[in-house]
C-alpha cells in the first residue's frame, strides 16, 4: 500500500512538472517600460498661438513697407516746359546748315509748338499757323511784339518746310535766337524783387 501511494505521488509530481514546463513563457521583450503621459494642448491655446503668428507676420510686412518708403530717395520733379524746350533747341543746332535748312526749321517749329502747348495749354501742335493766329484767344497772353515775332517765326518755318524756301545761315541763326528768346521770356519764371518793409526794426 505504501509503495503504491508513493508511485502515485511521484506520477502526480511529474505531471505537474511537465505542465509547468509546457506553460507560456514570458520574455524580457514582452515587458514594456511605462511611457510618459502625453499632454494635449488646449485648442484655444493653439488658436491663440496661430493668431499671434499671423499678427506678427502682418506687423513685420508693414514695417518692411514703411522702411522702404522712408529710405526711398525722393522723386525729382519733372523739368518745366521751358527747360525741356531749350534743351531740345540746343540739339537742333546740329541741323543749322543751309543744306539741312528744312530739317532745322521742322525741328525748331515743333519745339516751339510743343512749348506753347505744354506751358500755355494752347492747341499749337493740332493747328496750322493760320488757324492758330486766327483765334485771338490763343495770343492774348503775349505782348504785341511777341505776337509779331511768333507769327513771323512760324511763317518762315512753314516756307522752309512746305515751300522748299532756302535759308542761309544768318536767317537760321535769327530763327534760333527768336525761338530761344521767346521761350525764355515767356516760360522762365521771373524772380520777384524783395520788398522792403519800412516798419521792420533794424537790429542795432
Amino acid at each position: 500500500m505504501k509503495t503504491g501511494a508513493a508511485h502515485t505521488l511521484l506520477a502526480m509530481a511529474g505531471t505537474i512538472s511537465l505542465t509547468a514546463q509546457e506553460g507560456p513563457t514570458v520574455s524580457q521583450a514582452d515587458i514594456l517600460d511605462v511611457k510618459n503621459p502625453i499632454f494635449l494642448l488646449d485648442p484655444m491655446v493653439l488658436f491663440s498661438i496661430a493668431i499671434g503668428v499671423v499678427v506678427a507676420a502682418i506687423a513685420f510686412w508693414i514695417g518692411v513697407v514703411i522702411f522702404k518708403r522712408m529710405t526711398r530717395p525722393p522723386e525729382l520733379a519733372p523739368p518745366p516746359p521751358y527747360e525741356i524746350a531749350l534743351n531740345h533747341l540746343r540739339k537742333a543746332r546740329n541741323w543749322l546748315e543751309p543744306e539741312t535748312a528744312e530739317r532745322f526749321c521742322t525741328e525748331v517749329s515743333t519745339i516751339m509748338r510743343s512749348f506753347l502747348e505744354a506751358h500755355f495749354k494752347l492747341p499749337a501742335t493740332e493747328q496750322t499757323t493760320e488757324e492758330f493766329f486766327s483765334n485771338p484767344s490763343h495770343t492774348e497772353a503775349f505782348t504785341a511784339d511777341q505776337n509779331i515775332e511768333l507769327k513771323q517765326f512760324s511763317e518762315q518755318c512753314d516756307l522752309a518746310k512746305f515751300a522748299q524756301w532756302g535759308l542761309g545761315t544768318t536767317e537760321m541763326e535769327k530763327l534760333y535766337s527768336t525761338a530761344e528768346v521767346f521761350i525764355e521770356t515767356t516760360g522762365k519764371p521771373t524772380e520777384e524783387p524783395v520788398q522792403e518793409n519800412p516798419d521792420a526794426i533794424t537790429p542795432g
